[in-house]
Protein backbone atom coordinates (compact mmCIF):
# COMPACT_ATOMS: atom_id res chain seq x y z
CA UNK A 1 0.00 0.00 0.00
CA UNK A 2 3.07 2.20 0.97
CA UNK A 3 3.04 5.46 2.85
CA UNK A 4 1.65 7.45 0.26
CA UNK A 5 -1.83 5.72 -0.40
CA UNK A 6 -4.91 6.49 0.97
CA UNK A 7 -5.30 2.58 2.12
CA UNK A 8 -2.43 3.31 4.71
CA UNK A 9 -4.51 6.42 6.25
CA UNK A 10 -6.89 4.47 7.36
CA UNK A 11 -4.98 1.31 8.16
CA UNK A 12 -1.99 3.22 10.26
CA UNK A 13 -5.13 4.43 12.93
CA UNK A 14 -6.39 1.10 13.17
CA UNK A 15 -3.08 -0.03 13.63
CA UNK A 16 -2.32 2.27 16.66
CA UNK A 17 -5.93 1.60 18.36
CA UNK A 18 -5.17 -2.56 17.81
CA UNK A 19 -1.26 -2.09 19.27
CA UNK A 20 -2.22 -0.12 22.11
CA UNK A 21 -5.65 -1.86 23.50
CA UNK A 22 -3.38 -4.96 23.41
CA UNK A 23 -1.13 -3.04 25.63
CA UNK A 24 -3.49 -1.61 27.64
CA UNK A 25 -5.07 -5.01 28.92
CA UNK A 26 -1.49 -6.54 29.48
CA UNK A 27 -1.94 -9.11 26.15
CA UNK A 28 1.99 -8.19 25.16
CA UNK A 29 2.86 -11.27 22.81
CA UNK A 30 -1.12 -9.99 21.72
CA UNK A 31 0.55 -6.93 20.94
CA UNK A 32 3.19 -7.95 19.15
CA UNK A 33 1.24 -10.50 17.17
CA UNK A 34 -0.53 -7.19 15.88
CA UNK A 35 2.67 -5.83 14.67
CA UNK A 36 3.69 -8.95 13.23
CA UNK A 37 -0.03 -9.19 11.17
CA UNK A 38 0.00 -5.58 10.22
CA UNK A 39 3.58 -5.63 8.75
CA UNK A 40 2.30 -8.91 6.99
CA UNK A 41 -0.94 -7.43 5.44
CA UNK A 42 1.29 -4.06 4.64
CA UNK A 43 3.92 -6.36 2.88
CA UNK A 44 1.56 -8.50 0.91
CA UNK A 45 -0.27 -5.54 -0.83
CA UNK A 46 3.10 -5.47 -2.62
CA UNK A 47 2.30 -8.95 -3.83
CA UNK A 48 1.81 -12.59 -2.46
CA UNK A 49 5.21 -13.60 -4.56
CA UNK A 50 7.31 -10.83 -2.46
CA UNK A 51 5.95 -12.23 1.28
CA UNK A 52 6.12 -15.52 -0.09
CA UNK A 53 9.96 -14.65 -0.08
CA UNK A 54 10.45 -12.59 2.39
CA UNK A 55 8.62 -15.34 4.63
CA UNK A 56 10.80 -18.13 3.70
CA UNK A 57 13.81 -16.38 4.14
CA UNK A 58 12.86 -15.29 7.67
CA UNK A 59 12.42 -18.62 8.95
CA UNK A 60 15.49 -20.52 7.20
CA UNK A 61 17.46 -17.39 8.62
CA UNK A 62 15.41 -18.29 12.45
CA UNK A 63 16.24 -21.61 12.24
CA UNK A 64 19.96 -21.49 10.84
CA UNK A 65 20.80 -18.79 13.13
CA UNK A 66 19.45 -21.22 15.98
CA UNK A 67 21.54 -23.83 14.79
CA UNK A 68 24.71 -20.76 15.31
CA UNK A 69 23.63 -20.37 18.83
CA UNK A 70 24.41 -24.09 20.06
CA UNK A 71 27.27 -24.91 17.30
CA UNK A 72 29.83 -21.63 17.10
CA UNK A 73 31.35 -23.09 14.01
CA UNK A 74 32.89 -20.85 11.52
CA UNK A 75 31.71 -23.25 8.36
CA UNK A 76 28.24 -22.81 9.89
CA UNK A 77 28.18 -19.11 10.03
CA UNK A 78 29.94 -18.88 6.75
CA UNK A 79 26.86 -21.54 5.69
CA UNK A 80 24.36 -19.60 7.21
CA UNK A 81 25.31 -16.07 5.69
CA UNK A 82 25.68 -17.87 2.38
CA UNK A 83 21.88 -19.31 2.80
CA UNK A 84 20.81 -15.36 3.36
CA UNK A 85 22.69 -13.47 0.81
CA UNK A 86 21.84 -15.95 -2.40
CA UNK A 87 18.12 -15.03 -3.01
CA UNK A 88 19.43 -11.64 -3.05
CA UNK A 89 22.33 -12.84 -5.71
CA UNK A 90 19.69 -14.93 -7.91
CA UNK A 91 16.81 -12.10 -8.13
CA UNK A 92 18.96 -9.41 -8.32
CA UNK A 93 22.47 -10.16 -10.04
CA UNK A 94 21.88 -13.46 -11.91
CA UNK A 95 21.16 -11.42 -15.18
CA UNK A 96 24.42 -8.91 -14.43
CA UNK A 97 26.54 -12.05 -13.63
CA UNK A 98 25.30 -14.09 -16.18
CA UNK A 99 25.46 -11.35 -19.47
CA UNK A 100 28.79 -10.24 -18.35
CA UNK A 101 30.66 -13.70 -18.52
CA UNK A 102 28.75 -13.89 -21.54
CA UNK A 103 31.05 -10.83 -22.85
CA UNK A 104 33.48 -12.53 -21.56
CA UNK A 105 33.18 -15.55 -23.43
CA UNK A 106 32.06 -14.04 -26.67
CA UNK A 107 28.08 -15.57 -26.88
CA UNK A 108 25.55 -14.19 -26.82
CA UNK A 109 23.27 -13.35 -23.98
CA UNK A 110 19.42 -13.41 -23.15
CA UNK A 111 18.37 -11.54 -20.31
CA UNK A 112 16.16 -13.99 -17.52
CA UNK A 113 12.56 -12.98 -17.02
CA UNK A 114 13.15 -12.65 -13.01
CA UNK A 115 10.76 -10.69 -10.90
CA UNK A 116 13.08 -8.65 -7.68
CA UNK A 117 10.94 -9.32 -4.62
CA UNK A 118 10.61 -5.98 -2.77
CA UNK A 119 12.87 -4.82 -0.06
CA UNK A 120 15.20 -8.13 -0.37
CA UNK A 121 18.43 -6.06 -0.56
CA UNK A 122 17.02 -4.51 2.96
CA UNK A 123 15.42 -7.80 4.79
CA UNK A 124 18.99 -9.37 3.80
CA UNK A 125 21.00 -6.92 5.37
CA UNK A 126 18.67 -7.20 8.90
CA UNK A 127 19.17 -10.81 8.34
CA UNK A 128 22.69 -10.38 8.49
CA UNK A 129 22.81 -8.57 11.50
CA UNK A 130 20.83 -11.03 13.10
CA UNK A 131 22.99 -14.11 11.78
CA UNK A 132 26.68 -12.66 12.95
CA UNK A 133 25.14 -11.83 16.54
CA UNK A 134 23.79 -15.03 17.01
CA UNK A 135 27.23 -16.19 16.18
CA UNK A 136 28.23 -14.03 18.85
CA UNK A 137 25.57 -15.35 20.98
CA UNK A 138 24.11 -12.36 21.64
CA UNK A 139 20.51 -13.16 20.22
CA UNK A 140 19.72 -16.52 23.10
CA UNK A 141 16.90 -14.88 25.23
CA UNK A 142 14.96 -13.86 22.05
CA UNK A 143 11.90 -15.28 21.50
CA UNK A 144 10.50 -16.23 18.36
CA UNK A 145 7.50 -13.37 18.44
CA UNK A 146 10.22 -10.68 19.04
CA UNK A 147 12.23 -11.78 16.20
CA UNK A 148 9.17 -11.62 13.40
CA UNK A 149 8.87 -8.04 14.83
CA UNK A 150 12.12 -7.10 14.40
CA UNK A 151 12.50 -8.36 10.88
CA UNK A 152 9.40 -7.71 9.60
CA UNK A 153 8.33 -4.22 11.22
CA UNK A 154 6.40 -2.51 8.42
CA UNK A 155 7.27 1.29 9.02
CA UNK A 156 11.47 0.48 7.73
CA UNK A 157 10.38 -2.78 6.28
CA UNK A 158 10.68 -1.72 2.38
CA UNK A 159 13.26 1.01 2.23
CA UNK A 160 14.96 0.79 5.82
CA UNK A 161 16.66 2.40 7.72
CA UNK A 162 18.12 -0.99 8.11
CA UNK A 163 18.53 -1.65 12.23
CA UNK A 164 19.87 -3.64 14.15
CA UNK A 165 17.86 -6.31 17.03
CA UNK A 166 19.39 -4.31 20.12
CA UNK A 167 17.80 -0.89 19.00
CA UNK A 168 14.83 -2.56 18.08
CA UNK A 169 13.61 -5.55 20.30
CA UNK A 170 14.06 -4.06 23.78
CA UNK A 171 12.11 -1.29 22.94
CA UNK A 172 8.90 -3.38 22.09
CA UNK A 173 9.73 -4.98 25.23
CA UNK A 174 9.90 -1.68 27.78
CA UNK A 175 6.60 -1.15 29.37
CA UNK A 176 7.23 2.57 29.75
CA UNK A 177 6.52 2.32 26.09
CA UNK A 178 3.23 0.53 26.12
CA UNK A 179 0.81 3.19 26.61
CA UNK A 180 -0.03 5.49 23.76
CA UNK A 181 2.34 9.13 24.38
CA UNK A 182 0.43 12.04 23.33
CA UNK A 183 3.99 13.25 22.62
CA UNK A 184 5.18 11.06 20.05
CA UNK A 185 2.08 10.70 18.38
CA UNK A 186 1.99 14.52 18.16
CA UNK A 187 6.23 14.17 17.03
CA UNK A 188 5.49 11.28 14.33
CA UNK A 189 3.02 12.74 12.57
CA UNK A 190 4.75 16.35 12.23
CA UNK A 191 7.84 13.90 10.90
CA UNK A 192 5.51 12.03 9.04
CA UNK A 193 4.05 15.18 7.51
CA UNK A 194 7.86 16.50 6.73
CA UNK A 195 8.41 13.28 5.17
CA UNK A 196 5.51 13.79 2.83
CA UNK A 197 6.00 17.48 2.01
CA UNK A 198 9.72 16.22 1.07
CA UNK A 199 8.73 13.88 -0.94
CA UNK A 200 5.62 15.42 -2.57
CA UNK A 201 6.49 19.09 -2.54
CA UNK A 202 10.03 18.96 -3.79
CA UNK A 203 11.54 15.57 -5.06
CA UNK A 204 8.69 15.20 -7.63
CA UNK A 205 9.38 18.58 -8.60
CA UNK A 206 13.14 18.48 -9.12
CA UNK A 207 12.54 14.92 -10.37
CA UNK A 208 10.98 16.20 -13.67
CA UNK A 209 14.50 18.30 -14.44
CA UNK A 210 16.59 15.41 -13.31
CA UNK A 211 14.76 13.08 -15.86
CA UNK A 212 15.14 15.76 -18.56
CA UNK A 213 18.67 14.96 -19.08
CA UNK A 214 19.73 11.82 -17.01
CA UNK A 215 17.09 9.42 -17.98
CA UNK A 216 15.89 10.78 -21.68
CA UNK A 217 19.89 11.40 -22.82
CA UNK A 218 19.04 14.26 -24.49
CA UNK A 219 21.54 17.25 -25.83
CA UNK A 220 22.11 20.04 -22.92
CA UNK A 221 23.61 22.70 -22.55
CA UNK A 222 26.35 23.22 -20.00
CA UNK A 223 23.80 25.35 -17.73
CA UNK A 224 20.90 22.70 -18.08
CA UNK A 225 23.57 20.12 -17.88
CA UNK A 226 24.57 21.48 -14.07
CA UNK A 227 21.05 22.38 -13.32
CA UNK A 228 19.72 19.21 -14.18
CA UNK A 229 22.30 16.93 -12.13
CA UNK A 230 21.62 19.41 -9.17
CA UNK A 231 17.72 18.97 -9.68
CA UNK A 232 18.17 15.11 -9.00
CA UNK A 233 20.87 15.64 -5.70
CA UNK A 234 17.98 17.80 -4.64
CA UNK A 235 15.78 14.67 -5.97
CA UNK A 236 17.30 11.73 -4.37
CA UNK A 237 17.85 13.42 -0.58
CA UNK A 238 14.62 14.90 -0.63
CA UNK A 239 12.70 11.47 -2.14
CA UNK A 240 14.75 8.81 0.18
CA UNK A 241 15.02 10.91 3.72
CA UNK A 242 11.03 11.35 3.13
CA UNK A 243 10.71 8.36 3.29
CA UNK A 244 12.40 7.71 6.40
CA UNK A 245 11.01 10.67 8.12
CA UNK A 246 7.82 8.87 7.42
CA UNK A 247 9.14 5.48 8.50
CA UNK A 248 10.53 7.24 11.99
CA UNK A 249 7.50 8.98 12.34
CA UNK A 250 5.11 6.52 11.39
CA UNK A 251 7.34 4.00 14.22
CA UNK A 252 7.32 7.30 16.92
CA UNK A 253 3.39 7.08 16.65
CA UNK A 254 4.29 3.45 18.20
CA UNK A 255 6.16 4.51 20.68
CA UNK A 256 9.27 2.95 19.01
CA UNK A 257 12.10 5.02 17.94
CA UNK A 258 14.75 3.67 14.87
CA UNK A 259 17.55 5.09 14.07
CA UNK A 260 17.96 8.94 12.39
CA UNK A 261 19.18 8.16 8.42
CA UNK A 262 19.48 11.35 7.50
CA UNK A 263 21.73 14.56 9.08
CA UNK A 264 22.25 17.15 6.37
CA UNK A 265 24.26 15.41 4.36
CA UNK A 266 24.90 18.28 1.80
CA UNK A 267 26.28 19.79 5.26
CA UNK A 268 29.08 17.75 4.74
CA UNK A 269 32.75 18.76 4.44
CA UNK A 270 34.30 15.66 3.01
CA UNK A 271 32.89 12.65 1.51
CA UNK A 272 33.88 11.08 4.88
CA UNK A 273 31.76 13.54 6.23
CA UNK A 274 29.13 13.09 3.59
CA UNK A 275 28.72 9.12 4.70
CA UNK A 276 28.47 9.96 8.56
CA UNK A 277 25.27 11.91 7.42
CA UNK A 278 24.11 9.83 4.37
CA UNK A 279 22.14 6.84 4.86
CA UNK A 280 23.50 6.25 8.71
CA UNK A 281 22.30 3.01 8.65
CA UNK A 282 23.62 1.21 5.67
CA UNK A 283 27.02 2.73 6.22
CA UNK A 284 27.08 1.48 9.84
CA UNK A 285 26.35 -1.79 8.69
CA UNK A 286 29.36 -1.94 6.17
CA UNK A 287 31.63 -0.58 9.28
CA UNK A 288 30.20 -3.43 11.58
CA UNK A 289 29.64 -5.98 9.80
CA UNK A 290 32.28 -6.13 6.72
CA UNK A 291 35.17 -3.50 7.32
CA UNK A 292 35.74 -3.79 11.26
CA UNK A 293 35.91 -7.66 10.38
CA UNK A 294 38.47 -7.01 7.46
CA UNK A 295 40.40 -5.88 9.78
CA UNK A 296 39.42 -2.32 10.02
CA UNK A 297 42.39 0.00 10.05
CA UNK A 298 44.16 -1.69 12.70
CA UNK A 299 46.62 -4.06 10.01
CA UNK A 300 48.55 -1.02 8.49
CA UNK A 301 47.46 1.82 6.06
CA UNK A 302 47.39 -0.09 2.80
CA UNK A 303 45.30 -2.32 4.79
CA UNK A 304 43.18 0.02 5.77
CA UNK A 305 42.54 1.94 2.38
CA UNK A 306 41.97 -1.20 0.53
CA UNK A 307 38.97 -2.34 3.55
CA UNK A 308 37.68 1.30 2.40
CA UNK A 309 38.05 0.43 -1.01
CA UNK A 310 36.40 -2.36 -0.39
CA UNK A 311 32.89 -1.52 1.86
CA UNK A 312 32.45 1.14 -0.88
CA UNK A 313 32.21 -1.17 -3.98
CA UNK A 314 30.43 -3.73 -2.21
CA UNK A 315 28.11 -0.40 -1.28
CA UNK A 316 27.74 0.30 -5.04
CA UNK A 317 27.41 -3.26 -6.02
CA UNK A 318 24.33 -3.43 -2.99
CA UNK A 319 22.84 0.03 -4.94
CA UNK A 320 21.94 -2.19 -8.17
CA UNK A 321 23.25 -4.49 -10.49
CA UNK A 322 25.08 -1.86 -12.93
CA UNK A 323 28.82 -1.02 -13.56
CA UNK A 324 27.55 2.39 -12.96
CA UNK A 325 26.88 1.62 -9.22
CA UNK A 326 30.04 0.19 -9.23
CA UNK A 327 32.09 2.75 -10.00
CA UNK A 328 29.73 5.36 -8.48
CA UNK A 329 31.18 3.50 -5.32
CA UNK A 330 34.69 3.15 -6.61
CA UNK A 331 34.77 7.13 -6.68
CA UNK A 332 33.58 7.79 -3.13
CA UNK A 333 35.71 5.04 -1.54
CA UNK A 334 39.13 6.69 -3.68
CA UNK A 335 38.15 9.90 -2.65
CA UNK A 336 37.76 9.00 1.03
CA UNK A 337 41.91 7.14 0.53
CA UNK A 338 42.86 11.02 -0.55
CA UNK A 339 41.20 12.71 2.29
CA UNK A 340 42.91 10.03 4.75
CA UNK A 341 46.12 10.56 2.77
CA UNK A 342 45.75 14.46 2.68
CA UNK A 343 45.09 14.51 6.83
CA UNK A 344 45.07 17.50 8.39
CA UNK A 345 46.53 19.53 5.50
CA UNK A 346 43.18 19.17 3.48
CA UNK A 347 40.98 20.46 7.34
CA UNK A 348 43.50 23.39 7.11
CA UNK A 349 41.43 24.16 4.02
CA UNK A 350 38.58 26.92 4.78
CA UNK A 351 35.46 24.73 5.63
CA UNK A 352 33.10 26.76 2.67
CA UNK A 353 35.39 25.61 0.57
CA UNK A 354 35.65 22.28 1.59
CA UNK A 355 31.79 21.73 1.63
CA UNK A 356 31.77 23.45 -1.66
CA UNK A 357 34.30 20.74 -3.16
CA UNK A 358 32.37 18.29 -1.38
CA UNK A 359 28.65 19.01 -2.97
CA UNK A 360 30.27 19.37 -6.52
CA UNK A 361 32.00 15.55 -6.09
CA UNK A 362 29.55 14.24 -5.02
CA UNK A 363 26.72 15.53 -7.13
CA UNK A 364 29.01 14.81 -10.27
CA UNK A 365 28.88 11.46 -8.69
CA UNK A 366 25.11 11.16 -8.40
CA UNK A 367 25.35 11.72 -12.51
CA UNK A 368 26.60 7.91 -12.39
CA UNK A 369 24.12 6.39 -9.92
CA UNK A 370 21.14 7.87 -12.45
CA UNK A 371 22.51 7.38 -15.85
CA UNK A 372 21.61 3.29 -17.12
CA UNK A 373 25.15 2.94 -18.11
CA UNK A 374 28.56 4.32 -17.65
CA UNK A 375 28.73 5.69 -21.65
CA UNK A 376 25.80 7.71 -20.67
CA UNK A 377 26.90 9.18 -17.50
CA UNK A 378 30.54 10.33 -19.33
CA UNK A 379 28.57 12.25 -22.25
CA UNK A 380 26.01 13.81 -19.66
CA UNK A 381 29.44 14.87 -17.46
CA UNK A 382 30.79 16.09 -20.78
CA UNK A 383 28.23 18.61 -21.06
CA UNK A 384 28.32 19.92 -17.97
CA UNK A 385 31.91 21.07 -18.65
CA UNK A 386 31.16 22.40 -22.19
CA UNK A 387 31.83 26.09 -22.18
CA UNK A 388 30.63 26.50 -25.53
CA UNK A 389 26.41 25.97 -25.05
CA UNK A 390 25.91 27.71 -21.78
CA UNK A 391 22.04 29.30 -21.20
CA UNK A 392 19.32 26.82 -20.33
CA UNK A 393 16.24 26.42 -23.28
CA UNK A 394 12.94 27.39 -22.32
CA UNK A 395 11.86 23.57 -22.47
CA UNK A 396 14.17 22.82 -19.35
CA UNK A 397 11.95 24.82 -17.78
CA UNK A 398 9.26 23.38 -18.46
CA UNK A 399 10.12 20.23 -17.41
CA UNK A 400 9.62 21.12 -13.54
CA UNK A 401 5.43 21.05 -14.16
CA UNK A 402 5.15 24.62 -12.32
CA UNK A 403 3.06 26.31 -15.08
CA UNK A 404 -0.38 25.83 -12.88
CA UNK A 405 1.53 28.19 -10.33
CA UNK A 406 -0.01 32.01 -11.48
CA UNK A 407 3.31 33.89 -10.81
CA UNK A 408 5.44 31.26 -11.99
CA UNK A 409 3.37 30.52 -15.39
CA UNK A 410 4.94 33.41 -16.75
CA UNK A 411 8.40 34.11 -15.39
CA UNK A 412 9.82 30.48 -15.29
CA UNK A 413 12.89 31.79 -16.31
CA UNK A 414 13.22 33.81 -12.60
CA UNK A 415 11.44 31.60 -10.52
CA UNK A 416 12.38 27.93 -11.53
CA UNK A 417 16.72 29.63 -10.30
CA UNK A 418 14.85 31.23 -7.60
CA UNK A 419 13.04 28.25 -6.50
CA UNK A 420 17.17 26.27 -6.45
CA UNK A 421 18.38 28.75 -4.23
CA UNK A 422 15.59 28.71 -1.71
CA UNK A 423 15.73 25.22 -1.59
CA UNK A 424 19.95 24.77 -1.32
CA UNK A 425 19.33 27.81 1.65
CA UNK A 426 16.83 25.48 3.33
CA UNK A 427 19.27 22.36 3.27
CA UNK A 428 22.21 24.62 3.82
CA UNK A 429 20.44 26.70 7.11
CA UNK A 430 17.57 24.66 8.68
CA UNK A 431 17.72 22.11 11.37
CA UNK A 432 17.14 18.04 11.16
CA UNK A 433 13.92 17.69 12.31
CA UNK A 434 14.92 15.06 15.06
CA UNK A 435 16.70 17.92 16.87
CA UNK A 436 13.33 19.61 17.33
CA UNK A 437 10.77 18.45 20.18
CA UNK A 438 6.83 18.60 19.30
CA UNK A 439 4.02 19.22 21.53
CA UNK A 440 0.87 20.11 20.37
CA UNK A 441 -0.14 23.20 19.86
CA UNK A 442 -2.06 25.69 17.54
CA UNK A 443 0.70 26.98 15.69
CA UNK A 444 2.25 23.21 14.58
CA UNK A 445 -1.14 21.57 14.65
CA UNK A 446 -1.95 24.73 11.97
CA UNK A 447 1.56 24.53 9.99
CA UNK A 448 1.24 20.52 9.93
CA UNK A 449 -2.50 20.38 9.09
CA UNK A 450 -1.86 22.53 6.04
CA UNK A 451 1.52 20.80 5.01
CA UNK A 452 -0.37 17.48 4.78
CA UNK A 453 -3.42 18.46 3.33
CA UNK A 454 -1.14 20.13 0.39
CA UNK A 455 1.04 17.21 -0.09
CA UNK A 456 -1.83 14.96 0.56
CA UNK A 457 -3.28 16.36 -2.76
CA UNK A 458 -0.38 15.45 -4.72
CA UNK A 459 -0.56 12.16 -3.63
CA UNK A 460 -2.01 10.04 -6.66
CA UNK A 461 0.10 11.32 -9.55
CA UNK A 462 3.61 11.29 -8.09
CA UNK A 463 5.75 8.02 -9.18
CA UNK A 464 7.25 6.20 -6.07
CA UNK A 465 10.50 6.04 -4.54
CA UNK A 466 13.95 6.22 -5.99
CA UNK A 467 15.34 3.66 -3.63
CA UNK A 468 12.32 1.63 -3.89
CA UNK A 469 14.42 -0.46 -6.97
CA UNK A 470 17.13 -1.15 -4.60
Amino acid sequence: MGFLSLKFFIFMPVVLVCYFTARRFGKDDAAKAVLIISSMIFFMTYGLYSFAILAASSIVGFLLSSLLLKHKSRALLAFTVSVNVLPLLLFKYLNFFAENLARIAGTGFTAIDIIQPVAISYYTFQMITWVVDSYRDETKDVKPLDYLCYVWFFPRMILGPITGWKDFIPQINDKSRFAPDPENIATGFVWFTAGMSKKLLLAARFGGAAGYGLTTGAAMTMGEAWLCSIAYTFEIYFDFSGYCDMAAGTAKMLGIDIPMNFNSPYKADSVSDFWKRWHISLTSFLRKYIYFPLGGNRKGRVRTYLNMMAIFLISGFWHGANWTFILWGALHGFVMVLERLAGDRYKKVPKVIRMAVTFVLVNIFWVLFASPDISHAFTFIKQMFDLHHIMPAAAFYDSFDMGTVPFVRYHLNIAIPLFYVLTFAGILFTKNIYEKKYKPNFGTALVTGILFVWSFLYANSVAGFIYFQF
